[in-house]
């Protein structure tokens, strides 16, 4: 198993001191390591493009050249697609975990911050009532989240093709420094603070039940798909789909093509 993704057919664009890097973060796969302690750190906070940094900033899809003048980072939660209002060159960068250990991390997460719409739910629930009700409620934000923040759409076979078409790299949570490591070496970036996470099945197996387990990789199965054929390195492949999702692929196709997401 490879510990990063560098796309070779996208690797010539990063010398374009024009092209902007993009991270679509899905949460709780360490974008808030990438925004703070990589892209604000190597070219300030006013130049990366997030909630974070700016008083409400028009979405991905709003977004213009105009906005983006003097950006070389946009990074926020937000699902990828082309825009044909940015012309610049795009270096989509992704960060993914396995689904089930990043709903673990969510629920704990979401228990913590007293902000969160759902941390009511979160205080006064075990983990599997949380997941049922939260997920139940709001199935895009804890559902194949990662797969729709690369592509758009629910479906790990059109995020495995976006990323060998279009993203400059993957990484992945636990080893999010080799990543970065990468990267730094393609753009020049100094030596960064980040450091590999503890893993997860160490952090988190002892609260999983089987039967939470089958629950979150069902509801979770396009993510599932693009974190373990991912993971298993080049070629990123799924097998031929049944007749039956071979279908479901060709609606969201069809949806993605509707929404412009296939343009560029």
């Amino acid at each position: 198993m490879e510990n990063f993704f560098i796309n070779e057919r996208v690797l010539p664009r990063a010398g374009d001191a024009n092209a902007l890097i993009v991270h679509p973060h899905a949460q709780r796969t360490g974008g808030n390591t990438m925004r703070r302690i990589v892209f604000a750190k190597v070219y300030g906070g006013e130049r990366v493009y997030s909630r974070m940094y700016r008083k409400d900033p028009p979405v991905w899809k709003e977004v213009s050249d105009a906005d983006l003048e003097g950006v070389k980072v946009f990074c926020d939660h937000f699902d990828f697609r082309s825009n044909p209002k940015v012309t610049r060159p795009l270096l989509p960068v992704a960060v993914i975990r396995h689904p089930l250990y990043r709903t673990v991390s969510l629920y704990h997460f979401v228990r913590r911050k007293k902000t969160h719409r759902e941390h009511a739910l979160a205080r006064d629930l075990d983990l599997e009532a949380f997941y049922d009700k939260a997920s139940t409620a709001n199935p895009r934000y804890y559902r194949n989240l990662q797969c729709r923040r690369i592509c758009g759409a629910d479906d790990a076979r059109m995020a495995l093709e976006w990323i060998d078409e279009k993203y400059l790299g993957v990484g992945y949570t636990e080893q999010l420094d080799e990543f970065v490591a990468a990267l730094g070496k393609i753009f020049g970036w100094p030596r960064l603070d980040v450091r590999g996470a503890q893993p997860d099945a160490a952090r988190y197996d002892a609260l999983i039940t089987p039967a939470f387990r089958e629950r979150v990789l069902a509801d979770n199965a396009e993510d599932l798909a693009l974190w373990e054929t991912m993971k298993k390195g080049p070629p990123h492949t799924l097998p031929i789909r049944a007749p039956k999702d071979e279908a479901r692929t060709i609606v969201n196709r069809a949806k993605a093509w509707a929404k412009g997401l296939l343009g560029r």
